[in-house]
Order: C-alpha cells, then sequence, then structure tokens
C-alpha cells in the first residue's frame, strides 16, 4: 500500500535544533538542580517532540528548565504552546533568586544580566528571549489554586481555548491537589492527555494515593470528591469520562538521595483497540 502525500509528510519529525539544545543543556546543567529537573526536563521534551501536544500546562513553573525544554520541542514540531503559571512566592527575595540563577552568568548565548536586579517574572522573561521560545511558551505570573472554587473558564485561562494534551504539576503532590487538578483538568482533556506529578512517586503518601486511585478509576470508580463539587451536567461528565478512559501509572523514580528524585506519570487515553494519539498503522 503506498503512503498518502499527507503521509509521506509525516515520515520523518524536524530535525532538532542543536544550537538551541546546547545552549538550554547549559542552562540544564547550571539551574536544574535546584528543582531536580535537569533529567526530567529532557524526558519531557522527548515526550513532547514525539507525541507533538499542542497544549500543554505547567503548574509551578520554578526555574524554567522544563516550560523551556518544552517549549523548544513544541518550536522544533512547528506548532503548540505551553502555558506555565506560577506566582513567584518561592522567590520573593531577590537575593534568594539571585543566588539560584547566579551560575548563569556569563553563559554564551544568555547575555549578561544582572541577575541581583531581576525580579522572579523579569528572570522568566529574560530566559524566554534570550532562549528563543517566546512564541511556543507563555508565561502567567499568577496564582491558581484548583483546590477552591474557580472561574476555570476560557475567558479567565486562555489555555481552555484548547483541549489540553499534557500537565506537569510541580506544586504539590499530595491526594488533594492531584484529585482537584484531575477534576478541573479532565472536562477540558483532550482524548490522550499525560499528567506528571513531581516528586509523588518517592512521596509514601502520593505514591500509596495514587497506586489507589489508578485502580479505583480502572473499576469506573469517580472520586468522592469529585461528586461532592460537580454540578449534575458534570457528575455526567467526569462519570462518562473515567468510564471511557484507561489510567496508567509509571513510576519515573531516580536514583538520586534528594528531595525531589521522582515523578509520576498518569497517562489517560481512550479504552480503544487503537493506539492514542491516533498514527498511521501498519495491518500486519
Amino acid at each position: 500500500m503506498s503512503a498518502t502525500p499527507r503521509q509521506k509528510a509525516q515520515e520523518s519529525s524536524h530535525p532538532a535544533d542543536a544550537t538551541a539544545m546546547a545552549l538550554l543543556t547549559e542552562v540544564r546543567n547550571r539551574i536544574g538542580p535546584v528543582y531536580g529537573s535537569e533529567t526530567i526536563s529532557l524526558l519531557l521534551y522527548a515526550l513532547a517532540r514525539r507525541e507533538r501536544p499542542r497544549n500543554v500546562l505547567e503548574l509551578g513553573t520554578g526555574l524554567g528548565v522544563s516550560a523551556s525544554m518544552i517549549a523548544q520541542a513544541l518550536k522544533e514540531n512547528g506548532a503548540g504552546r505551553i502555558w506555565t503559571i506560577d506566582d513567584g512566592s518561592h522567590w520573593q527575595d531577590r537575593a534568594k533568586l539571585a543566588q539560584a540563577i547566579a551560575p548563569l552568568r556569563g553563559v554564551a548565548g544568555l547575555g549578561s544580566p544582572d541577575v541581583g536586579a531581576l525580579d522572579y517574572p523579569g528572570f522568566v522573561s529574560a530566559m524566554t528571549k534570550s532562549l528563543g521560545v517566546g512564541g511556543h511558551l507563555t508565561f502567567l505570573h499568577e496564582r491558581l489554586d484548583l483546590g477552591v472554587d474557580v472561574d476555570f473558564t476560557s475567558a479567565r485561562w486562555p489555555f481552555l481555548a484548547e483541549p489540553i494534551d499534557m500537565v506537569f504539576l510541580d506544586i504539590n503532590h499530595t491526594p488533594e491537589p492531584i484529585l482537584d487538578t484531575l477534576y478541573y483538568v479532565l472536562p477540558h482533556a483532550a482524548p490522550c492527555l499525560s499528567l506528571f506529578v513531581d516528586s509523588a512517586s518517592t512521596s509514601a503518601v502520593g505514591y500509596l494515593f495514587l497506586e489507589t486511585l489508578v485502580e479505583r478509576l480502572n473499576r469506573g470508580k469517580v472520586p468522592w470528591r469529585w461528586m461532592q463539587r460537580a454540578d449534575v451536567a458534570t457528575r455526567r461528565l467526569l462519570v462518562d469520562l473515567v468510564a471511557t478512559r484507561r489510567f496508567t501509572l509509571v513510576h519515573l523514580v531516580e536514583r538520586l538521595n534528594r528531595a525531589q528524585n521522582s515523578t509520576a506519570w498518569v497517562r489517560i487515553e481512550p479504552a480503544d483497540h487503537m493506539p492514542h494519539p491516533p498514527a498511521a498503522m501498519k495491518w500486519v
């Protein structure tokens, strides 16, 4: 069977930008260890390149290492955007921020910013510009607390204008924030969604909770916490979503003795006889 023109156009991906990746590697090496993101950001980059998500949400920007890597992948793909949200509460002390980003001083390609004079949003903006990923990364200097009732609409949060393909939860790995994130995101998710929860797999509470949650979701059990918050229409939607999805949990554990040394990956996809996201299939 000969390939169609559309299939031919998709037989190979765009090549990686070696120059951009060299600069990103230097950034990862120097400030990635602050949040333990120097290696997980590589996995997120590779996954974004492979699955070509169009709409990515990160809750907790940190120093922007993971967001920048994902944005570079989207740039190389030729489409997509990551929306990364952080109120900067960890970096209100400028001296603390300056100390954290001081290793970037003198990196060729980043210029020589006066790190002591940058506030948190200024730093993220400068990094986005220097790395050339502004066309695929939007930083929202805000607080999004999903533990309370919020106006979770596209009018308030522009990333909801398109289905969400990937979520990186990097602010909390305890049960309630995980449940609340899924509660709000699932109704807006693409058919295939990857949820990454930083540090959950090496937290006893996070590990055991996710093991139990995924097992129950795969049996069609909708969390009681969701039902307490939802109106009738949202309840029905959540019941339908849980009933028609398959939930897969993978613990990505790092062999390092540090506080942030794992990421839990919950992959949510249709309970279908075909793989997702849709791809060219071979019938032999």
